[in-house]
């Protein structure tokens, strides 16, 4: 079969065998019916003041955000044991989205006295019972039929919903908590040579909403999707083997089959193949070794998908026919001197083109170092989402998230509809580099650390091929990479030379006072540097093209190769009367390589204690400072056109509360943070700043009189100290039953 559905029929036949094989269950009283459930309220509280959904963040349109709200979701588990060899399962769950307590059981739309007729997207449940964000509706999710039939090489099959966590993360990884058991599939499971040896095949039905080029999978969706094969080899407790493969198949109508008495041909819209092979030893209780290696290949129809990005194009995977490798190797070395003092070593290297597309995208950590830190998580610095236009409010607020990023294997990275104290997700595509990780503890006292020296296989001049176009390259941008923090979707860059070196200390000491008080404390520095554009071949403009004094730029473009230039992203400024006056440039001309440079130098530190107060309540208090010093390319860059600057000094302060109590079959906690810093900009010189007017102080919130620039785009940043300040709170209660 041309589609590749022939593994389906394989796969349906092979369960369908197990079916028939397996002994019919008695026709006695023995199946088991379970239903148990969970019940979880939500309350948010913040001075941002958004009240579009009972979540902190997302960036999915129409989903809405917030910081305030209340909201209850319910979720059933039904579990059913027909015989030994046949058991189902399923829960229905309801969301909190935008199904907050004042609509009132679902009721709460629109006032028609306010609004009439209803327009615009449904924010904070205004659709009430026209809107399944909001009428507070029930969704059947997980359904799934697991056969144990007792064979000795067939150890279960699983039909139906399933997480998927038992593969490789860099391959196929688990699916995002809030979505656990959404996928669905044909899962069989295995063993061999009394179990020294175990399997797993799957076909997964790909999700249409991100699973492919452009976060799409077509037009036609009902027979894409993924296969998974794993094996896994332990001959002894010294040595592990492993190898996985993974193929995935993206189909779509063929349009020119026009002969439909013998059905319809299809073709591939895209198609990704992984293999990988790990193993690990322990020749001694004292080393770990381990180490693994995997190759993709990925290859999208140029018709059917984007056959190459702009500047700032979003999509899950790069455009074209690529071949990447993921390479990793950890050495543990466990209190060797039996002084409580222990060793990680991890060295790795993930090529631009790597590419899985069910890799893990989030809750899956697959780096040893901890990356950046989520305090810092958009371009701009108070984490607005695009920040130089209007209409352009912070998401997740100032605070960011809390503590440290997950490092995943793909471009497909997930935040979304996550609350400010969950973990962030990052990519880790391009990177390489070797962390270094000692432990020591004894007694009372635990000390750790972390060095990580990053260099990147994306440090590359007009992304690596000075034969096409600036605009025209197999690499989506996305958010590219400028603020403070690596934005965490930003693997790629037109231009990169950057390297990033990362030192951790962390420490804990219980004091033996009462019930015992942890203290606990942190310090992390971060010097980055990034040249981006360092070859003066791709200046947008001949030498002395904007001679200055008051005087417009001619204009002559410079071209890299043929007739391709750098000028159709970094334009010439128009002159303008100024704040002072004078006549100047309304940005610096691009006309130096240390134009666009970067130079980070980040500190945090944090100090905390946290305390059993009760059997059943323990409570902490955390204050963390950082400091950054960036350069983040002048005003001839303007963080690539979209961005708001961030070059300056940034100074954010965290103090946060946190509590967590126990009782019966509830569990209730709290985390409340005010948050507060300033930023004090420094874009550079060569050009005539200008004062706000009343419209821009309106659409960019800004005061009237204050001093910035406009941009290329009409983008406004703003030359004057901010302040901020931000409270914010999330008490949850959970119940099991």
């Amino acid at each position: 079969m041309k589609d590749g559905r022939m593994g389906v029929v394989l796969l349906v036949a092979l369960a369908l065998i197990a079916v028939m094989a397996a002994p019919a269950p008695a026709a006695t009283g023995d199946s088991v019916l379970k239903i148990t459930g969970t019940t979880y309220t939500k309350w948010l509280w913040g001075t941002h003041r958004y009240d579009g959904s009972v979540y902190s963040f997302t960036t999915v349109p129409g989903e809405g955000f917030g910081d305030n709200g209340q909201g209850s979701e319910l979720e059933l588990f039904v579990q059913a044991r027909v015989s030994k060899q046949v058991e189902v399962s399923g829960r229905i769950h309801s969301r909190f989205n935008q199904n907050e307590w004042t609509n009132f059981g679902g009721f709460g739309g629109r006032n028609p006295a306010l609004e009439n007729p209803p327009a615009g997207d449904c924010v904070g449940g205004d659709c009430g019972e026209n809107d399944p964000r909001s009428n507070q509706y029930i969704k059947l999710r997980g359904i799934r039929v697991i056969f144990t039939p007792g064979y000795s090489w067939l150890n279960s099959a699983t039909i139906g919903a399933n997480d998927f966590g038992m593969f490789d993360p860099v391959v196929i990884g688990k699916v995002r908590y809030i979505d656990r058991d959404n996928a669905s599939g044909l899962l069989f499971q295995g063993s061999a040579l009394d179990r020294k040896l175990s399997w797993d095949a799957t076909r997964i039905s790909l999700p249409r909403l991100w699973a492919g080029p452009n976060f799409s999978t077509g037009n036609f969706t009902a027979d894409d999707a993924a296969y998974g094969l794993q094996f896994k080899m332990v001959p002894s407790s010294q040595a592990e083997f492993g190898a996985i493969y993974e193929y995935v198949n993206d189909i779509e109508v063929q349009g020119l089959d026009n002969n439909l008495d013998n059905g319809t041909d299809v073709r591939p819209r895209f198609q990704n193949q992984v293999v990988g092979g790990k193993f690990a030893a322990h020749p001694d209780p004292k080393v770990d070794v381990s180490g693994a290696v995997y190759s993709s290949y990925a290859k999208s129809a140029s018709d059917l998908a984007p056959p190459s990005f702009g500047t700032n194009g979003y999509s899950p995977v790069v455009a074209g026919r690529h071949f990447g490798q993921l390479y990793k190797g950890d050495l543990s070395l466990n209190d060797p001197l039996d002084v409580g003092l222990s060793f990680q070593f991890e060295g790795f290297s993930i090529s631009p083109a790597y590419t899985s597309m069910m890799a893990a995208r989030r809750e899956t950590d697959v780096l040893l170092t901890e990356g950046y830190d989520a305090a810092f998580s958009f371009p701009g610095p108070d984490n607005a989402a695009y920040g130089v236009f209007s209409g352009n409010p912070t998401r997740i607020g100032y605070g960011g998230w809390d503590g440290t990023s997950h490092q995943v294997a793909t471009l497909n990275v997930d935040n979304e509809f996550t609350d400010f104290d969950e973990p962030r997700a990052e990519t880790a595509i391009g990177w390489k580099g070797l962390t270094i990780a000692p432990q020591f503890g004894k007694a009372n006292f635990d000390l750790s650390g972390e060095f990580t020296f990053l260099d990147y296989n994306t440090n590359w001049q007009a992304w690596g091929d000075d034969h096409r176009a600036i605009d025209n390259t197999d690499y989506p941008a996305t958010e590219l990479d400028t603020g403070v923090g690596h934005n965490w979707r930003s693997a790629y860059a037109p231009f990169q030379d950057k390297t990033t070196k990362i030192g951790v200390v962390n420490a804990k000491y219980t004091i033996e006072s009462g019930k015992g008080i942890d203290v606990f404390a942190k310090m992390k520095i971060i010097n980055e540097t990034d040249k981006r554009l360092n070859d003066v071949k791709y200046l947008p403009y001949v030498p002395g093209d904007c001679p200055g004094g008051g005087v417009d730029c001619n204009d002559v473009a410079n071209n890299y190769y043929g007739s391709f230039s750098t000028s159709g992203l970094y334009s010439n400024p128009p002159v303008i009367t100024g704040a002072s006056g004078n006549d100047g440039y309304q940005w610096k001309p691009f006309d130096s390589i240390s134009d666009d440079d970067r130079d980070l130098k980040y500190q945090m530190f944090s100090l905390g204690a946290g305390y059993q107060l009760t059997n059943d309540l323990y409570g902490s208090f955390t204050g963390e400072y950082y400091h950054a010093d960036l350069q983040d390319g002048n005003t001839a860059l303007q963080g690539y056109n979209l961005h708001e600057m961030a070059s300056g000094t940034h100074k954010k302060m965290k103090l946060i509360g946190r509590g967590k109590y126990v009782m019966g079959g509830a569990e209730l906690g709290l985390e409340y943070q005010a948050n507060f810093g300033t930023f004090e900009p420094d874009f550079g010189t060569g050009y005539e700043p200008v004062v706000a007017d009343a419209g821009t102080a309106a659409s960019h919130h800004v005061p009237v009189g204050s001093l910035g620039f406009f941009g290329r785009f009409g983008g406004w940043n703003s030359l004057e100290k901010r302040v901020f300040q931000e409270q914010r709170l999330k008490a949850y209660m959970k119940v099991q039953f």
